[in-house]
C-alpha cells in the first residue's frame, strides 16, 4: 500500500496557520515551557504605528524575531524602550536569557552590542560577503 500526501504551501499564513502550529509544538513540548508569540507597538499622537517588535517564548528563553522603528524616530531610544519590554516580559515568563540575530550589515550589530548581547555564532556565506550574526543575553 502506498500512502500519497499532498503538500500545499502557503505564503501567506493565517493566524489561525500559525496558532494551530504553536499548539502542536507546544504539544510536544509540555514538559520543557510552552512556545508563544507577542509583540509591542509605539504609536505616535495620531495612533500610526512608529515602532514595533515581535517575539517568541520558546522552552525558557525570548527570542525577538523582528524590530523596526520608522526612520523619522531613530536615535531617540525606541528600540532600547522595545528591547527593555521583550527582556521585561521574558523574566515574567521565566526566560533565563534572551536572543536576536541580524545581518553584518546592518546597524543593529552595535545596537544589540550596547544593550550587552554578545556574539553566540556567526555564520559566513551570505551576499555580497555578509554573514548572519546570531547574538545571546544572559537574562
Amino acid at each position: 500500500m502506498v500512502i500519497t500526501h499532498k503538500i500545499h504551501f502557503v505564503l501567506d499564513p493565517t493566524n489561525q496557520d500559525i496558532e494551530f502550529l504553536t499548539q502542536k509544538i507546544n504539544e510536544d513540548t509540555v514538559n520543557y515551557g510552552d512556545v508563544h508569540n507577542f509583540a509591542f507597538f509605539i504609536r505616535d499622537q495620531n495612533d500610526e504605528v512608529i515602532a514595533g517588535s515581535n517575539a517568541f517564548i520558546i522552552c525558557g528563553a525570548v527570542h525577538t524575531d523582528q524590530l523596526w522603528v520608522h526612520k523619522d524616530y531613530r536615535k531617540q531610544g525606541l528600540g532600547c524602550k522595545l528591547m527593555e519590554k521583550i527582556h521585561e516580559y521574558g523574566r515574567e515568563n521565566g526566560c533565563t536569557f534572551a536572543t536576536v540575530n541580524t545581518m553584518s550589515f546592518l546597524e543593529a550589530v552595535k545596537f544589540y552590542e550596547r544593550l550587552g548581547y554578545e556574539r553566540d555564532f556567526e555564520r559566513s556565506g551570505y551576499s555580497k560577503g555578509s554573514s548572519h550574526i546570531f547574538f545571546k543575553l544572559k537574562l
